[in-house]
C-alpha cells in the first residue's frame, strides 16, 4: 500500500533522526575499551559486548534504516512501482517484521524488567560506570519507540500466513541462542542472570523468550490491522 505525502515526509523525518542517533550512539559507546579493568568479568566485556542482544538489534537498526530512507525516497518520487524498489521494499519488511520489531521490543521489554529489579542480574555493575548516563534509555527506550513508529505510520497488510515469518524469526533466535551456549560453554556469560540458573531454568526461560518473542511477532499485526483495517476492509474501501 501507498503512502500519503504526509505520513512519507513524517518516516523520512523519523528514519533520519534514528539513524542520526545510532550512528552517534555506535561512535561513543563502541569504542569504550574495558579490557584494563581490574575485574576480569569487566574486562571480558571487550568481547562479550558484540554478544548482546542489544548489540545485534542495534546493528540490524543500522541496516535498515537506510534501505527504509532509500524505498520512501523514491516512493516519494514516484517510482514506487520500480523493480528494484519493490525488492527492497520487501527486504525492509521482512527485517522490520520477522526480526527488529520482534527482537527490539523483547530486548528492551525484558531490560528494563531486569534494570529494575537488579542491575547486576545483566552485569556486573562496575560495567555500568563506562556507559554515559543516556545509554541505557539511547539503546533500550529510543530503539523501542523508533520500531513502533515504524509498524504504526507504514502500511502493512497482515500476511496470509503467519508460517514463514515465524519461521525466519524462529532460526534467529535458534543462532542468538546458540552464541550465548557457545559463549557460556566456553566460560564467557553473556548476562550475568544465566550464572545463577540450573540448565532445567536455562531451559525453561529459552522457551519463555520464545514465547515472548512469538508474542511480540503477534502484537504488530494486532497493531497493523488497527491502524490500517483487516484486508477485506482494505479491498472494501480500494472499490
Amino acid at each position: 500500500m501507498k503512502s500519503s505525502n504526509f505520513l512519507l515526509n513524517v518516516r523520512l523525518c523519523v528514519y533520519h533522526f534514528a539513524l542520526l542517533h545510532l550512528v552517534y550512539a555506535a561512535i561513543v559507546i563502541l569504542p569504550i575499551d574495558m579490557s584494563k579493568d581490574e575485574d576480569p568479568r569487566v574486562s571480558v566485556y571487550i568481547r562479550v559486548k558484540w554478544k548482546l542482544l542489544t548489540c545485534w538489534f542495534n546493528l540490524i537498526s543500522l541496516a535498515y534504516f537506510p534501505i527504509a530512507i532509500y524505498c520512501d525516497w523514491k516512493e516519494k518520487h514516484g517510482e514506487w512501482g520500480k523493480e528494484n524498489v519493490r525488492k527492497w521494499r520487501k527486504i525492509r519488511d521482512f527485517i522490520m517484521t520477522n526480526i527488529l520489531f520482534p527482537t527490539t521490543m523483547y530486548s528492551d521489554y525484558f531490560f528494563w524488567r531486569m534494570w529494575l529489579k537488579d542491575p547486576s542480574l545483566i552485569a556486573p555493575v562496575a560495567i555500568f560506570k563506562y556507559l554515559p548516563p543516556w545509554a541505557q534509555h539511547s539503546l533500550h527506550t529510543v530503539s523501542g519507540i523508533m520500531v513502533m513508529l515504524d509498524i504504526v505510520s507504514l502500511p502493512r497488510r497482515r500476511p496470509k500466513s503467519p508460517w514463514p515469518g515465524l519461521a525466519a524469526l524462529i532460526a534467529f533466535c535458534s543462532v542468538y541462542s546458540a552464541v550465548l551456549i557457545i559463549s557460556y560453554y566456553s566460560g564467557e556469560v553473556v548476562y550475568s542472570f544465566l550464572d545463577l540458573l540450573n540448565r532445567l531454568e536455562l531451559v525453561l526461560l529459552g522457551l519463555l523468550a520464545l514465547t515472548e518473542h512469538i508474542f511480540f511477532y503477534t502484537l504488530q499485526w494486532c497493531i497493523v490491522e488497527f491502524v490500517w483495517g483487516k484486508p477485506h476492509m482494505i479491498a472494501k474501501k480500494q472499490v
